[in-house]
């Protein structure tokens, strides 16, 4: 009995590292694929903080000089890839948010970089934003709504 859990955990374990490891391998090329988007389009950028999937759209949150910037890439059919735009710029060290508004894309989405250590979450519109923290300097909390935001629908809960 001892034997056969223990050659289940074991297949187990190997089964959960070989899917980490191809979700990361995967991670890394799609990020190096985006990165090579950008260049070809001319888009100044020193890193790439985060990408999120939506619908066809993949958002690219980068960095360029101290500022954030998103930029939106469409999947095509057969994996080809379009650089769409960019969207505005938050100075990291003042702060300060994105919002969309008509883009031309299926969707609104918010970016709010804060430096305040004690805000514990940002709400827009009544979304929960998502955190992303890249180090304990450089974090954006982003959410997708319904209609464009503004300065008055986004609240910093400390």
């Amino acid at each position: 009995m001892n034997r056969k859990l223990l050659s289940i955990f074991t297949m187990f374990l190997l089964l959960s590292i070989s899917v980490w490891g191809c979700s990361s391998n995967e991670t890394q090329s799609l990020e190096a694929k985006f990165k090579d988007i950008m260049n070809e389009n001319e888009i100044p950028f020193n890193s790439i903080w985060h990408f999120e999937i939506k619908d066809n759209i993949i958002i690219v949150f980068y960095e360029e000089e101290q500022t954030l910037n998103l930029g939106f890439i469409e999947n095509k059919q057969d994996n080809e890839w379009k650089w769409v735009t960019g969207s505005g710029s938050i100075d990291i060290q003042d702060g300060g948010y994105i919002a969309t508004a008509e883009m031309g894309l299926p969707f609104y989405i918010t970016a709010v970089v804060n430096s305040d250590e004690n805000t514990k979450e940002v709400v827009v519109q009544d979304e929960i934003a998502k955190l992303v923290q890249v180090s304990p300097q450089k974090k954006v909390w982003f959410a997708f709504t319904d209609k464009p935001a503004n300065g008055i629908d986004i609240k910093e809960m400390k």
